[in-house]
């Protein structure tokens, strides 16, 4: 979500539009000029309690003359929520049966963003399905539009490191580059990965692109990395087996690099993705083996990569020049 956030905003300055930013923190040394941004810096030791501090009054730094949109769960009037996921719908899918406090206070304000807003954007049809039936808000209020792509960064020009980045993996030509970008395995499904690997041997070599390592037989950990887009086409396939995920922007952003992702089928972006690119499995060791076995063979096979095999597996207007037409739609 932060970098949709700053590819919306840099679009929106290309554009000539103004923008105000609130938030906690702000690490963007390269803002484009027409952003200005208000930290609200955080009062307690407790992260969790400071988003909460951050919603009830993010709201008081925004200017009235101005249309506002809605990316934190803010329990006041916006003109557009944009939502990236809910959060009754995370807790279903990780099978908390029982609340905390900070769960339910989340809810509240959740809820009272969905009623408030005119209007909501969710990034995803399941998403959609949440907003209207976990938290009762008319389907009228709620309009899809799918999260895009720095398209200029995310390319098949990416393609010409692949060979240099695979060597500094230690990757060989014979084995299988299998990408998994998380900063949270748990949840990102890596239990599930592992266990299916265990049936490839060393013919398939996982890398963890994110800040914490993760310790197992064929895996390299390359760490936090500022050149996604060569990682991507180093890469074979690109994996997630997230329990929740209300999209996963990692699929079209492999997909355009030229390189097909195995997605579970609890990722909303298989809404939207198709093969050649993306192959879908179910959250099952034995589905996840016959899904890679799968993409394995396929490049055995030397499929080409092409304009038309990216266009053949993306199926939504993934520009961020369409999708902001969109959002400016939206805001009227």
């Amino acid at each position: 979500m932060e970098r949709y956030v700053m590819d919306v905003i840099a679009e929106l300055c290309r554009r000539g539009i103004s923008v105000r930013g609130i938030a906690r923190k702000v690490d963007w040394h390269d803002a484009p000029q027409g952003a200005e941004f208000v930290v609200m810096r955080d009062r307690t030791p407790v992260s969790r309690l400071n988003n909460l501090l951050f919603e009830r009054n993010a709201l008081h730094a925004c200017r009235p003359d101005w249309k506002t949109i809605g990316i934190s769960r803010v329990p006041g009037a916006v003109d557009l929520a944009i939502v990236g996921g809910t959060h009754i719908g995370h807790l279903h899918d990780k099978g908390k049966r029982y609340p905390g406090l900070f769960d339910r206070l989340t809810i509240r304000h959740e809820t009272q963003f969905y009623r408030k807003a005119k209007l909501i954007m969710p990034h995803s049809k399941r998403v959609a399905g949440e907003i209207s039936q976990l938290y009762d808000i008319p389907v009228s209020k709620v309009a899809v539009h799918y999260p895009p792509v720095d398209t200029q960064k995310f390319s098949l020009a990416a393609r010409e490191k692949r060979e240099a980045i695979r060597q500094t993996l230690g990757i060989r030509s014979d084995q299988f580059m299998l990408l998994f970008p998380s900063n949270n395995h748990k949840l990102k499904g890596a239990e599930l990965i592992l266990q299916a690997l265990q049936a490839f041997g060393g013919k398939v070599i996982l890398v963890v692109a994110g800040k914490a390592p993760l310790q197992a037989p064929h895996v390299v950990n390359a760490g936090f990395c500022q050149d996604m887009p060569a990682l991507y086409a180093a890469a074979d396939a690109t994996i997630l087996a997230s329990k929740y995920e209300a999209f996963g922007l990692v699929g079209p952003e492999s997909i355009l690099c030229g390189t097909p992702v195995l997605f579970a089928n609890t990722i909303g972006a298989v809404e939207v993705l198709r093969e050649p690119g993306c192959y879908v499995f179910g959250r099952s060791v034995d589905e996840l083996m016959d899904c890679l076995q799968k993409v394995v063979n396929l490049r055995e096979e030397g499929l080409p990569r092409s304009p038309e095999w990216v266009g053949q597996s993306l199926d939504y207007p993934y520009s961020i020049f369409m999708h902001v037409n969109n959002l400016l739609s939206l805001l009227g």
